[in-house]
C-alpha cells in the first residue's frame, strides 16, 4: 500500500534534475497556484486528499497539482465523489484495467507523481514501526498514477483526482510491509527513469495493455534505502519538520531509545 509519502522536501532543483527537460524557473511556479511559495510536506496521508505533483502526457513539459484519491468522471454527485475518494487512494495494478473506478484511468490517463519519499509500517510483535523510504541517490521518486477529471455537477467546477498505482513488494519491502492481515506484501509501483515515458502514452495511441504491463514490477531493492522513524499517524505525529524522516532506533521493547 501507499497511504503516506513526503514531497518537496528538498531544492526544486533536484526535480529539474530529475527532468532535465523542464526549466527551473517554471517548475517553481508549476509548484505554485495562488502565488505563494509551498512548503515542503515531511508528511501527509492520502485521507487528507493533499494536492501531489503530477506530470502528464498531455503536459508532459509541467508539473501539474492533482488531489490524492481518484474520482471517476462518471460519479453522479457530492455524495458519491465523497464516498469514492477514499477508496480509491491506491489502484492494484493486477485489476485497475478491469475496476470501473479505474479501467478508463488505466487506458488513457497515466501519470507520474512525484514524491520525496513514502512511509511503511513494519509489524514487530503487537506495535508498528513507521519506515520512511526513499531512493540511495536521494533525487525525488516517480510514482506511476491515474488520474481523472470531474466535473461536479452543482457548480461545474472540475477537479483532477489521481490514485497511486501498487504492484508486489521487492524483498526490502516484503520485511516491512509484514501485516499478517494481508494476502501479500505491497509497494507503489515505482518508475525507472528510462520507462517513465512509455508509461504515459495512452493505450490509444502507440502502446497495449499488454506493453503497460511488463512496465509493472517492483523496483530495484538496490537503488532504495529504508529507516525506522517517529510515529506518522495522528494529526498531533504528523509534524512538517525534517525531523520526522529522520533515523530512529527502537528498542527491543520497541520504546524509542
Amino acid at each position: 500500500m501507499c497511504y503516506d509519502v513526503a514531497y518537496l522536501t528538498q531544492k526544486k532543483k533536484k526535480y529539474a534534475e530529475r527532468h532535465p527537460d523542464k526549466d527551473l524557473e517554471a517548475i517553481e511556479s508549476y509548484f505554485d497556484e495562488k502565488g505563494n511559495p509551498i512548503k515542503p510536506v515531511f508528511h501527509t496521508t492520502g485521507f487528507d486528499h493533499p494536492k501531489l505533483a503530477v506530470i502528464t502526457l498531455e503536459k508532459p513539459d509541467e508539473f501539474q497539482l492533482m488531489e490524492w484519491g481518484l474520482i471517476p468522471s462518471w460519479v453522479k454527485d457530492n455524495d458519491q465523489a465523497h464516498q469514492m475518494h477514499n477508496k480509491t487512494i491506491n489502484a492494484r495494478s493486477e485489476s485497475m484495467f478491469e475496476k470501473p473506478a479505474f479501467r478508463k484511468a488505466a487506458a488513457d490517463k497515466r501519470c507520474i507523481v512525484m514524491v520525496d519519499g513514502f512511509f511503511e509500517h513494519q509489524h514487530r510483535k503487537k506495535e508498528q514501526v513507521p519506515h520512511y523510504i526513499s531512493l540511495k541517490d536521494n533525487q525525488p521518486m516517480s510514482l506511476a498514477g491515474i488520474y481523472e477529471e470531474w466535473v461536479n455537477p452543482e457548480n461545474g467546477l472540475k477537479k483532477q483526482t489521481i490514485s497511486i498505482v501498487t504492484t508486489q513488494a521487492n524483498s526490502m519491502m516484503a520485511e516491512i510491509h509484514n501485516s499478517p492481515k494481508l494476502k501479500e506484501p505491497r509497494m507503489p509501483l515505482i518508475l525507472p527513469k528510462e520507462l517513465e515515458e512509455e508509461w504515459l502514452i495512452s493505450i490509444q495511441d502507440k502502446v497495449s495493455k499488454e506493453q503497460v504491463e511488463a512496465l509493472i514490477k517492483p523496483f530495484d531493492e538496490k537503488f532504495m534505502q529504508a529507516w525506522p522513524v517517529k510515529a506518522v499517524r495522528g494529526k498531533k505525529n504528523r509534524p512538517q519538520t525534517h525531523d520526522i524522516i529522520e533515523p530512529q532506533e527502537y528498542g527491543e521493547q520497541l520504546g524509542l531509545f
